[in-house]
């Protein structure tokens, strides 16, 4: 099986994720896509506005229906600091191939993460395009040297301005966010981040 990973913090969830996730599907040909929200994110700790369950829940709620794809609690189960390394030596105890989908702006810092090299290693590490300055994308693969045979660019992927950031700050500016996330989960994250004091 081809199986994706797709980590984040999800904070919230929106439609630049689910966009991102059918053209993984599609570019890729997956047999099965993991949506893994992360627990506690290594370069993100005491910044995260939802607790995991509720990033988990809104998580299955956007991509219910949706084939081929899976949203694991795994992270949320160890209930610790979210390291790709482990998540991706877990999964390779059930499946011998795994593709790890990552942004252009965290591919320019994988080299803070942990145990990175040893994780370009274990995956086919595929990056999908961001509003990023280029200029340090070819550096940081010659720094890489052989393992840069492990990352692949995604060039045909739309480029997606929707983040999390920006949703937060509409609703704390009192802006609409409607077609931005999903549908069906709107309202909730409208009342939750409304009512959130931290950035």
């Amino acid at each position: 099986m081809r199986v994706g990973i797709y980590g984040g913090t999800f904070d919230p969830i929106h439609n630049g994720h689910l966009i991102i996730a059918t053209s993984m599907l599609e570019n890729l040909r997956l047999d099965k896509l993991v949506i893994m929200p992360a627990y506690i994110p290594p370069h993100k700790e005491g910044i995260v506005n939802a607790d995991f369950n509720k990033r988990f829940e809104w998580a299955k709620k956007a991509f219910n229906g949706m084939d081929k794809i899976e949203i694991s609690d795994f992270e949320g189960r160890k209930k610790n600091i979210s390291y790709t390394f482990d998540t991706v030596r877990h999964f390779k105890k059930c499946y011998a191939k795994i593709l790890y989908v990552i942004g252009e702006d965290s591919f320019i810092d994988i080299e803070k993460w942990y145990k990175y090299k040893e994780l370009i290693e274990e995956v086919e590490l595929w990056v999908y395009p961001r509003y990023c300055e280029k200029k340090y994308l070819a550096p940081l693969l010659k720094r890489l040297g052989k393992l840069s045979a492990n990352v692949h660019f995604l060039e045909d992927f739309p480029l997606i301005q929707i983040s999390s950031t920006l949703i937060r700050d509409r609703i704390k500016k009192g802006l609409t966010i409607k077609g931005y996330v999903p549908e069906g989960i709107e309202r909730e994250i409208v009342e939750f981040y409304g009512n959130v004091k931290k950035s």
